[in-house]
């Protein structure tokens, strides 16, 4: 590795970041965790700040440039979800949902992007989400912002490509954390009679499959591996086979065929 690589992990207090940043502590990283509040991870480095706080995110890496003098990689791993069908989610709780996975991530790429652009092997690995490619019923806000910091993603890969700054988006499928406790979920009987019984099964199947998702150490070790490819490809798709096909499937079906089978997979 040489010269001792500094690294940047968000959303270090539990999921995919809680696992990932020790990790790379004991792999030889000087690793720097950032999450809402502060923890105490292994070899780490606690970097409070709340990625949808502009002014938090710059004071806290600019810390860790004092300290530093670098940042060589960025794992963006913070992230929340939320449930709720577009006509009677609140507003503030989609918001918030967009406010973290997209204006949090615009924050740190304004913020650490100067500094990784000086490093001679720049890396920046954002964490979509499958859903990210598609609609899926009740979980539009979320869609919609990992759609969104997926376009964020591509536009960085074409404004980078004179500099030694590599992007990536890595999409994983579920992923089983606590995610599901700890997010908005609308309760189905504050819902039009319309939306309540397709809200419950989609919902308990989505919640079926987080209990039953990839382990976040998987995630982890897979993300490891990616940020240490010479050549970085611009999405890396992780989880089960179905999954992985999704996303392909999503762009070559016929739109009216495509929705039919997520509309059967969710229902």
């Amino acid at each position: 590795m040489g010269l001792q690589e500094v690294v940047l992990v968000t959303g270090a207090s539990s999921g995919v970041g809680e696992a990932l940043a020790p990790l790379l502590a004991k792999r030889g990283y000087r690793v720097y965790g950032m999450s809402r509040r502060s923890v105490a991870l292994a070899g780490v480095t606690a970097l409070p700040a709340d990625v949808g706080d502009a002014a938090a995110v710059n004071a806290a890496v600019a810390q860790l440039i004092e300290a530093e003098g670098r940042l060589d990689i960025v794992l963006h791993c913070a992230g929340i979800g939320g449930a709720g069908p577009v006509e009677h989610m609140p507003t503030a709780e989609a918001r918030r949902i967009m406010d973290t996975n997209f204006w949090g991530s615009w924050n740190l790429c304004q913020a650490t992007l100067p500094h990784l652009r000086q490093s001679p092997r720049g890396r920046l690995l954002l964490v979509g989400s499958i859903a990210g490619f598609m609609g899926i019923p009740y979980r539009s806000a979320y869609c919609a912002s990992k759609a969104a910091l997926k376009t964020l993603g591509d536009s960085l890969r074409m404004e980078l490509k004179d500099s030694n700054l590599q992007v990536a988006t890595v999409c994983p499928g579920d992923i089983a954390t606590n995610s599901i406790a700890t997010q908005y979920r609308q309760p189905a009987e504050d819902l039009d009679p319309l939306y309540q019984g397709r809200y419950r099964k989609a919902d308990d199947g989505m919640a079926a499959n987080v209990d039953h998702g990839m382990a976040a150490s998987t995630v982890a070790e897979r993300m490891y591996t990616i940020m240490n490819y010479e050549v970085l490809k611009p999405y890396y798709v992780i989880g089960e086979p179905l999954q992985k096909a999704s996303t392909v499937a999503s762009r070559l079906l016929p739109g009216r065929v495509w929705e039919w089978v997520l509309g059967k997979y969710y229902s």
